[in-house]
C-alpha cells in the first residue's frame, strides 16, 4: 500500500517505532503480529535447526545447492486491533525485506524476530528470508541470488502497480541488499543498513584484531568480540595449511562452537570461553586441535592467521565487496551503525556513507545499540541519541516510500 492513506498512517507507525526501539521498551516482543513461514524453494535445509532435527546433510565440497529457501512473513494482527479493543483495523501500509546478518539462526535469532515484529507493529508487512549459505555461517555468492528471489517473489505477491519494497539489512546482509537494490531499480524503494560494513577484508580482519582504519591512514585499536573467530575461520578454510579431508571436521566444529557460545555476553570475558573450546575440541583428531583453537581465538596466532589467509585468498572474496553495488544503485541508501559496534566497526558506516556522495543517503550513528541490543545512553548523551532515535523512526516509518524522505 502506497499513497495519501499509508501517508496518514505514518505517525501511528512513528509513535510505535520509537516506543519499541528506544532503550525504555520492554525486552520482550510486541503483541499484536503475526508470524508464518513461507516456503520460496524446496531443497535441503541448512543453519542449527537442521542440524538439531536430523535434517541437515552434508553437500560435500562446499557445495551449499541445492537448498531450501523459506522466510517469516510478519503482519500486523488485524484483530488485535478491532472493535474490542475500539480501533480501527491497521492497513499494512509499506513492505519490508530485511536481508539478516551471518547467523545460524537466521530470523529466528529472537532479537532478529523481535525488531522484526516491532515493525509489524508499525503497521508493515515484513519479510524476512533465510538466506542458506548465511545459515551455515558461509559468505558466498549464492547470498544475493537467494535475497533476490525473496524480493522477487515479494513484489509479485503483495505489491500492487508503483508500489516498491524496502531492504533493510543488519550486519553482513548489508552486501546482498545493497546488490539486489542496483539489480533491481525499479522495485526498491530504498536500502537501509544497520551495522554494514564497505570494505570486506577490514572488517573481516578486525574480527580477528580490533584494527580500525581511520581517515589519513591512521590506525586505532577497539574492543572487538572474542566469539567470532570461528565465522571467520569457517570462510577462510580454502586458505589455510590444512590438508583437504580436514575441512569439513573443522567447519563443523567451528560452527558447534559458534552455536554454544554466540549471544552469550559472560563468555566474552577472559578465560571464559576456554571450557567451550576444550568440549568441542575433544570430538577432533588430536592433529586437527590445534589449528581449531587458534580458529578460535583460544591460541595464539589468530589475527596473524587471519592476515595470512586473506592474502592468500586474493581476490577471492571481491564478490562480497559492495562498492561494484554502490557505483550501480541509484536509490536511497540510509546508513545506520551502533557506536558500540564489536563485530562490524561504525567506522565501515562513515566510509559506507562516504562512497555514496552525491546520491541521496543519510548517516546514523548512535551509541544506542551495540550490534547485540540496545542500552541506555548517559546523560548527557541522551538528547543527542533522542533526535538520532528520532530521526531514524522517521525512516522506518516511511517504509515502501522513503524516497519521498531522503532525496
Amino acid at each position: 500500500m502506497s499513497g495519501p492513506r499509508a501517508l496518514a498512517e505514518e505517525p501511528r507507525a512513528l509513535a510505535a517505532l520509537v516506543a519499541w526501539l528506544g532503550p525504555w521498551a520492554p525486552a520482550r516482543a510486541p503483541r499484536g503480529v503475526t508470524r508464518a513461514t513461507w516456503l520460496l524453494r524446496e531443497g535441503a535445509p541448512r543453519g542449527r535447526r537442521a542440524r538439531q532435527s536430523g535434517a541437515w546433510r552434508s553437500a560435500g565440497g562446499g557445495r551449499l545447492e541445492p537448498t531450501r529457501l523459506e522466510a517469516y512473513v510478519y503482519e500486523p494482527e488485524a484483530a488485535a486491533r478491532g472493535p474490542a479493543r475500539r480501533e480501527p483495523e491497521q492497513p499494512v501500509i509499506g513492505t519490508f525485506v530485511v536481508a539478516p546478518g551471518l547467523h545460524f539462526d537466521g530470523p529466528a535469532d529472537p532479537r532478529f524476530d523481535r525488531f522484526c515484529r516491532v515493525l509489524a507493529r508499525a503497521g508493515f508487512r515484513v519479510v524476512a528470508p533465510f538466506l542458506p549459505s548465511y545459515l551455515e555461517l558461509l559468505v558466498t555468492p549464492e547470498a544475493p541470488e537467494d535475497l533476490e528471489v525473496c524480493a522477487l517473489a515479494t513484489a509479485q505477491r503483495w505489491l500492487g502497480p508503483g508500489e516498491r519494497l524496502t531492504l533493510f539489512s543488519i550486519s553482513f546482509g548489508s552486501w546482498p541488499a545493497l546488490e539486489v537494490a542496483a539489480r533491481q531499480p525499479e522495485l526498491v524503494d530504498a536500502v537501509i543498513t544497520f551495522g554494514g560494513y564497505a570494505d570486506f577484508h577490514a572488517t573481516v580482519q578486525f574480527c580477528a584484531d580490533g584494527v580500525v582504519h581511520l581517515p589519513g591512514g591512521e590506525r586505532a585499536l577497539r574492543p572487538f568480540d572474542p566469539l567470532n573467530p570461528p565465522a571467520l575461520f569457517v570462510n577462510l578454510l580454502p586458505w589455510l595449511d590444512a590438508p583437504a579431508e580436514a575441512h569439513e571436521p573443522l567447519a563443523e566444529a567451528w560452527r558447534e562452537l559458534a552455536y554454544r557460545t554466540w549471544g552469550r555476553m559472560e563468555l566474552k570475558a577472559p578465560g571464559r570461553l576456554a571450557p567451550f573450546v576444550e568440549s568441542v575440541a575433544e570430538g577432533l583428531p588430536e592433529e586437527q586441535r590445534a589449528l581449531f583453537r587458534v580458529g578460535c581465538g583460544a591460541s595464539p596466532g589468530t589475527a596473524t592467521l587471519v592476515a595470512e589467509a586473506l592474502a592468500r585468498a586474493g581476490a577471492a572474496f571481491d564478490f562480497a565487496s559492495p562498492r561494484e553495488a554502490l557505483r550501480r544503485l541509484s536509490c536511497p541508501v540510509v546508513v545506520c551503525h551502533g557506536r558500540d559496534d564489536d563485530v562490524i566497526p561504525w567506522t565501515e558506516a562513515e566510509a559506507l556513507h562516504a562512497a555514496l556522495a552525491g546520491r541521496p543517503s543519510r548517516l546514523f550513528v548512535t551509541g544506542l545499540y551495540d550490534h547485540t541490543g540496545s542500552a541506555l545512553p548517559s546523560p548527557r548523551a541522551a538528547v543527542s541519541e533522542a533526535a538520532t532515535l528520532l530521526g531514524l523512526a522517521r525512516v522506518l516509518a516511511s517504509g515502501g516510500n522513503v524516497r519521498a524522505l531522503v532525496r
